[in-house]
């Protein structure tokens, strides 16, 4: 019983193939009439795809209605500048998790401004190496992920 739990916490039950990037991200909330200005604020990716994100944040900064999101992209090159995405998404959900002492905010993007969306597609692509069909990162050659404890190579 604990095996179907635990597949079921762990699936992917997004649309898009998904990343552990934590990328610096900066939330902006629209200036609503009446209200004061609420501050922007800065926190980093948990997972990202191209259909939406999830950060973990000490705050809950959950808020319906849209909001826009700057994303600091990394550099492709050590010679090359960072690129900023600026896209527009809604909170999905917030939850507080007390696995990571904090809350776990899901956006879904809306839209993206001018190339922002291929820029992501070329990060995320650069970081899933070249996306598996699970869309989970590939095992480099020197994890030992799905080895057994007492894996060692012939004659140890």
């Amino acid at each position: 019983m604990a095996t179907t739990m635990d597949s079921w916490e762990n699936a992917d039950r997004r649309e898009a193939s998904r990343a552990r990037l934590q990328l610096r991200l900066a939330l902006i909330y629209p200036q609503r009439e009446g209200r004061p200005s609420q501050p922007i604020y800065h926190a980093k990716t948990h997972d990202i795809c191209l259909s939406g994100l999830s950060m973990v944040v000490d705050d809950n900064v959950y808020q319906e209605g849209e909001v826009t999101i700057l994303l600091a992209l990394p550099p492709v090159h050590s010679w090359a500048s960072q690129k900023i995405i600026t896209a527009t998404a809604v909170m999905t959900y917030a939850i507080h998790s007390s696995k990571l002492g904090a809350f776990k905010i899901g956006m879904t993007f809306l839209e993206f401004k001018e190339d922002g969306k291929r820029l992501l597609q070329e990060a995320l692509l650069q970081d899933l190496g070249k996306a598996t069909d699970g869309g989970m990162r590939r095992r480099g050659t020197r994890s030992v992920t799905g080895r057994t404890r007492d894996h060692r190579p012939r004659g140890w």
